[in-house]
């Protein structure tokens, strides 16, 4: 909802709105500065889940793009890799936790050796993709078994969704994934579905020279995929699996770049 409304053509009174502080959980790091400056906010992000995991990020508390950190007298919180060993700042692997009153745990109803995989060692594996900073702070990467890998870098969705968005005739914007056209293992392509605002067309030409411009050349979009809207959860998440099953570069509806 953030972005969406991020695309929406700047306005000279877009500051004077009586928002002081905007409740989140996932604003994306590309416009989080920006999005304060311009609408006159401050930005109090969350993390939490259904199973278990809590963190948050007040206004003035920590750096912008991060969730902030657990809450210290009731939750522990830390990044692993794949052998549970603590890994250091900057350095991506699962995030996990546990209640400090006791080990978690999690019945998912019939899944017995789904409900033990899930709180293995008492700690709730919580299939994110995270890393922390030198400070503690905690950040969101990626979903387990996602990202987006090209030419060996991992790329943020959000800041070429960012760029793209800024574009006058784009409205909504979903940056994700299809696997590479070169046949490397685990890396991908990046395709670029984007929807117009209602009455107007995407200037894809447009649109591309200002990814030129702005993007490094492992960041730009190998399709632009236009959609009338993007699909979307009813709780406005792109739906990028429909997208990426709509997908074939040879569609009436896709531009290779």
């Amino acid at each position: 909802m953030m972005a969406g409304i991020y695309n929406e053509p700047p306005r000279p009174d877009d500051a004077d709105n009586p928002v002081k502080v905007v409740i989140s959980a996932g604003t994306p790091a590309a416009i989080w500065e920006d999005f304060e400056k311009r609408f006159d906010v401050k930005i109090h992000e969350w993390y939490a889940a259904v199973e278990g995991g809590l963190a948050h990020n007040p206004p003035g508390f920590g750096p912008k793009g991060s969730f902030g950190k657990p809450p210290e007298q009731m939750l522990e919180m830390k990044v692993v890799d794949e052998n549970d060993e603590e890994c250091p700042p900057f350095v991506r692997g699962e995030l996990v936790s546990r209640m400090k009153s006791g080990d978690t745990t999690v019945e998912y109803y019939g899944k017995k050796e789904e409900s033990e995989k899930k709180t293995r060692g008492g700690w709730l594996r919580s299939g994110d993709i995270c890393h922390t900073d030198e400070n503690g702070f905690f950040y969101f990467d990626f979903r387990k078994g996602g990202g987006l890998r090209r030419a060996g870098d991992f790329i943020q969705p959000d800041f070429v969704e960012k760029i793209i968005g800024e574009h006058p005739t784009v409205s909504e914007v979903c940056v994700y994934g299809v696997p590479a056209s070169s046949g490397a293992p685990g890396e991908v392509d990046l395709v670029a579905a984007v929807a117009p605002f209602e009455g107007g067309e995407v200037d894809v030409p447009g649109v591309i020279a200002l990814c030129r411009k702005n993007l490094e050349k492992n960041s730009m979009p190998t399709w632009f995929q236009l959609k009338d809207a993007i699909p979307k959860t009813a709780s406005e998440k792109a739906l990028d699996r429909v997208l990426r099953d709509e997908f074939s570069p040879d569609a009436e509806n896709v531009v290779a770049v």
